[in-house]
């Protein structure tokens, strides 16, 4: 008969196995304790290190500003026209100049058209007005006839109207009128088949050429613009309209001053021309959508060659930037862009290297400077460095400043450490 095996109960088995093993991990975790805080060693006390921030100031200094006021716009020409066609025909002869960008004085032909039939309307109507000339001239005779005729018979009353033969006289002056109109009409019309330039100029498109057919005033012949005056729409905010003063015209015709001048620059391969011009006007109206009232810019002879320059003409079209010249101020300060910090403050620092937050009110914001009219005094040290963290009356030094004395940092810091 075989023998069984034996095998503890599972309390028996926590009892005599798991228990032991648990009592030696606890008894060893309580001896590794207690070491480690026998041999405990309690760490120096130091002051905490002081950071001062180096800054880079600028000295502020008063002089005379005067303000301008950025903007941008499209070059066009002041004058601009569409000729059309105003007697048909055939076109016979097309003028050298007219040619897209091709440059014209006041009075030059710039067309012919065929005047044959303009001719002869003409003969027609000098005809009729000879026919008609006769005719009054008889009938003027023939009245003075009437009249004697009358003062012959020696009655007293007095002729009518149809015995003077006024009525036959009244009607061929009529007719002698509208004889010399045709006349004029047909002389007109003849004139007109010689296009010419309205004004000194530059075609902008040609629509005709030799030997087509143009249809009175339904044709286009050209489409040209002047070249005395090319003008710029630049709008600016309202904010800005207290820097220059607007040329306002009312309703009297009267205006309300100097037109302000403005720099128009191009940039034409690469390379950045300018021209002088003034503010001639400013529009009617304020643009509901962007807020911004459009003032008209104009430059005097924009296609004439400057001196011995290589300037190209400022032509139709052009992208251009403008400078307008504003209010001139004095006394103020004209700083770096970077100077302005959130909420229109500047950080001045003072004699004892402290760093003062101080809200102002510029004068002028732009894109690389602005102009302070008050808030500043002359010789004051204002922070070009941006920081990221910046508290009132922090202590900061300047790019420049002696070094401190380590000596004198460790006195500091335990001072601080005992405040």
């Amino acid at each position: 008969m075989e023998e069984k095996e034996y095998r503890p109960s599972f309390p028996q088995w926590l009892i005599f196995h798991v228990l032991p093993a648990g009592l030696i991990l606890l008894l060893g975790s309580v001896v590794i304790i207690g070491v480690a805080i026998f041999f405990k060693h309690t760490p120096e006390t130091r002051p905490s290190a002081k950071v001062v921030p180096t800054v880079e100031v600028i000295e502020v200094q008063p002089e005379t500003v005067q303000a301008v006021v950025e903007s941008q716009g499209i070059v066009e020409a002041r004058t601009q026209t569409t000729l059309f066609a105003e007697v048909s025909g055939r076109v016979e002869r097309v003028s050298p100049a007219l040619y897209a960008g091709g440059f014209f004085a006041k009075g030059d032909v710039l067309a012919h058209i065929d005047n044959t039939d303009y001719l002869a309307n003409l003969a027609a109507a000098k005809s009729r007005q000879a026919e008609a000339q006769l005719a009054y001239e008889q009938e003027q005779a023939a009245s003075s006839q009437a009249m004697e005729d009358w003062k012959s018979v020696g009655s007293g009353d007095t002729p009518g109207e149809l015995v003077l033969r006024k009525p036959q006289l009244a009607r061929a002056l009529a007719n002698l009128e509208a004889a010399t109109a045709n006349v004029k009409s047909a002389e007109r019309d003849l004139e007109r088949t010689v296009v010419r330039a309205p004004y000194d100029g530059r075609v902008q498109t040609k629509f005709v050429d030799l030997g087509q057919f143009v249809n009175a005033r339904t044709s286009q012949i050209a489409s040209i613009y002047s070249v005395d005056t090319a003008e710029v729409r630049l709008g600016i905010s309202l904010e800005e309209t207290r820097l220059i003063s607007l040329p306002e015209t009312y309703a009297d015709g009267t205006t309300n001053g100097e037109k302000p001048k403005v720099t128009i620059t191009a940039t034409y391969g690469g390379v950045d021309y300018d021209w002088e011009g003034v503010i001639d006007r400013s529009e009617g109206s304020v643009d509901p959508q962007t807020r911004l009232l459009y003032l008209v810019a104009q430059i005097e002879n924009p296609y004439e060659r400057a001196g011995d320059s290589n300037r190209p003409p400022l032509k139709v079209g052009s992208f251009v930037r403008a400078e307008i010249m504003g209010e001139t101020i004095q006394q103020s300060f004209i700083l770096p862009r970077q100077t302005l910090r959130e909420n229109d403050s500047l950080y001045v620092v003072t004699e004892d290297r402290k760093l003062e937050i101080r809200e102002i009110q510029p004068f002028q914001k732009k894109r690389e400077s602005v102009i302070i009219r008050e808030g500043l005094e002359a010789g004051e040290l204002v922070c070009l460095t941006p920081l990221q963290y910046v508290v009132n009356g922090m202590e900061v030094r300047i790019e420049g400043d002696p070094e401190p004395n380590p000596a004198e940092i460790e006195s500091e810091l335990q001072s601080d450490s005992e405040l």
